[in-house]
């Protein structure tokens, strides 16, 4: 083995157990062991000294010597042939570029270090891949999310791309989505004057993003082509249930394959009891369902107004069962909320002058019965009173501004966070308390419809085909199946 690929060899080592390249722009050579030692004590193993840091040839001569068996430690912003040179005379195994120089390429191969070239289009990566490049640097990031699958067909399989630059931990989903192998992170991890205590707390931090981001890649794992797939349930079992309403069926996934059973009515969302019974939304009412999945008894008739159905619902710890309405055409303020304590009790109106109820859930404590509006492109918190099956007025948490698509289902995780299903958006979003969106994750499928989690903290993704062209349906084959994400923490 030459010395250029032990040195590839143990970089691919270190990328593929934590993935992300600590850029350390401006660390003066005092500072380097303490600050390194705390990113290798976080779990990074890979780092790069920029070359217009303060004395950075001494630096990176320090920190190999230091850590040159336990990290792989390169330069960056690496320009000219004579930056290479000295470099490999320090015992440097990593050059970075922010460009294509196919000269500095070679000239790292011939020295045994690694290249990471910096490319901005197809024709500059495959020039960085004929120089002798193995790994390319996408610089800078932002647009990466979109250009990279197209990129990632046509490159070589063993061909790795770093995103590098505006990289943020929200975005690492998507970017281990959209093909990236891994991340370079310059001043949010490290910044002169920051102590070694402070980046090792952010590196941290990243290192449970990406830990997370590369977990949270979705699983395809059925699809029956669901037109509109909607209310995922896990039950005890492990198994999911979930609606095509429009079909009507009730869908089962048990693990190994999907069974459709037709249902006698359309059913549009699925709730449970605390005694495992399951209970859903109608049209006009409340319905019971049997064990055998396909037969229903009807609730009381509601009165939910001319041209309306119900939509969504869910259950609280008392077998109350809550339940939004829309109108059919979709008229703003005919949407509704209703209550009642059993599914074949007399049903109440508790809320009204929505547009289309959709996802709801309720705070853990049930003080709080948050809903979606669609038609509003909001999120609502309606104080709770579930013994008495009251609301109070609501507040509006967010409006999901920026956030590709519009607000569908609605989950809580086992941690008490909130996630929201984007239709047209291809995504699932987890929001703060205060409503901002704090992670993104993508699917391979336009119309998100819901979502749930099991115990453990993997989410159930239900997607749908309506109104998607043949030529959409075969860029995007997955849509109308469900799929599972490992969320837990």
């Amino acid at each position: 083995m030459t010395t250029l690929d032990q040195a590839y060899e143990a970089l691919k080592a270190r990328l593929d157990a934590m993935p992300a390249i600590a850029i350390l722009r401006g660390l003066p050579t005092r500072d380097a062991i303490d600050v390194v030692q705390a990113l290798f004590d976080a779990g990074i193993r890979v780092a790069e000294v920029p070359l217009n840091s303060p004395d950075p040839f001494d630096t990176i001569a320090l920190l190999v010597r230091e850590f040159g068996d336990r990290m792989s430690i390169g330069a960056g912003t690496v320009l000219t042939l004579e930056d290479v040179a000295r470099l490999a005379a320090s015992g440097c195994r990593l050059c970075v570029s922010p460009n294509t120089n196919v000269e500095v390429i070679r000239a790292s191969v011939q020295h045994g270090m690694v290249p990471l070239p910096g490319y901005s289009t197809p024709s500059e990566a495959f020039a960085a891949i004929a120089a002798g490049a193995r790994m390319l640097k996408a610089f800078p990031a932002g647009d990466v999310e979109r250009t990279l699958p197209a990129l990632r067909a046509v490159l070589p399989k063993d061909v790795q791309v770093i995103a590098v630059g505006g990289v943020t931990p929200m975005a690492v989903p998507s970017l281990f989505a959209a093909g990236a192998y891994g991340f370079g992170i310059g001043s949010d991890l490290y910044r002169p004057g920051r102590s070694a205590a402070e980046v090792g707390a952010r590196a941290r931090e990243w290192v449970d993003a990406i830990s997370r981001g590369r977990r949270a890649v979705p699983r395809l794992l059925c699809n029956p082509e669901a037109t509109i797939g909607e209310s995922p349930l896990v039950c005890d079992d492990g198994s999911v249930l979930w609606v095509d309403p429009t079909a009507p069926r009730m869908l089962r996934w048990d693990g190994h394959e999907c069974r459709s059973i037709p249902l006698g009515e359309p059913v549009w969302s699925l709730g449970r009891l605390q005694d495992g019974a399951l209970v859903g939304n109608g049209e006009t009412h409340f319905v019971h369902i049997e064990p055998d999945l396909a037969t229903l008894r009807s609730g009381r008739e509601i009165d939910v107004g001319a041209g309306c159905r119900l939509n969504d619902m869910t259950v609280d710890s008392r077998g109350g069962l809550w339940a939004g309405s829309m109108h059919r055409g979709v008229l703003g303020g005919r949407g509704a909320l209703f209550h009642a304590p059993a599914w074949d009790a007399p049903v109440r109106r508790v809320a009204e002058g929505l547009g289309v109820a959709n996802g709801m859930a309720f705070s853990q404590e049930e003080r709080t019965l948050f809903v979606v509006d669609t038609l509003a492109r909001t999120l609502l918190a309606y104080p709770a009173d579930v013994d008495a099956g009251t609301l109070g007025e609501p507040v509006i948490v967010t409006d999901f501004l920026g956030i590709p698509g519009k607000p569908d289902g609605l989950a809580i995780d086992p941690q008490g966070r909130l996630w929201a299903a984007m239709w047209g958006g291809g995504c699932i979003v987890r929001l703060a308390d205060n409503g901002a969106c704090v992670e993104t994750i993508p699917l391979p499928a336009p119309h998100v419809g819901s979502l749930c989690f099991d115990k453990s903290g993997t989410c159930y993704v239900t997607t749908a085909r309506v109104r998607m062209s043949s030529q959409v349906l075969a860029a995007q084959p997955s849509a109308g199946g469900l799929f599972a994400i490992d969320l837990a923490s």
